[in-house]
């Protein structure tokens, strides 16, 4: 998948719940994709952060995702966390993720014209 193919697309990836202890007397709990949690730990702290999976999905726009991290915490601690490689870093996480996930639809139609189904392909590691 190269990031022309990402242009104005949006995808469903795993989120999880994050539930940071921003003080003695406060905790929230949030619903983030899986790589914000970095910002999280870099923010209130590694052991104030705590990570639980979730069966369900968020939906993503992957070029737009760096600038939605900026504006929601600021580029310099984006920055610290990802690099200043203008979402470059990010863009291969995300990528990662929707990889891990479910297949593409054109894939899912070139599986279907094969006749082959998914459980062909279950647990095949895509790089």
């Amino acid at each position: 998948m190269n990031h022309k193919e990402l242009i104005h697309s949006d995808f469903q990836i795993k989120e999880v719940e994050a539930v940071v202890r921003r003080d003695a007397f406060t905790t929230i709990h949030v619903h983030v994709p899986p790589y914000e949690t970095n910002i999280l730990r870099n923010l209130f702290g590694r052991e104030n952060v705590t990570v639980f999976e979730r069966p369900s999905k968020t939906t993503i726009t992957p070029e737009q995702e760096y600038d939605r991290l900026c504006a929601k915490y600021g580029h310099e601690v984006v920055a610290k966390v990802f690099g200043e490689d203008d979402g470059d870093r990010l863009m291969e996480i995300v990528e990662g993720l929707m990889n891990e996930g479910q297949l593409p639809a054109q894939e899912k139609t070139l599986e279907g014209a094969l006749g082959q189904g998914p459980s062909e392909t279950k647990g095949v590691k895509k790089r």
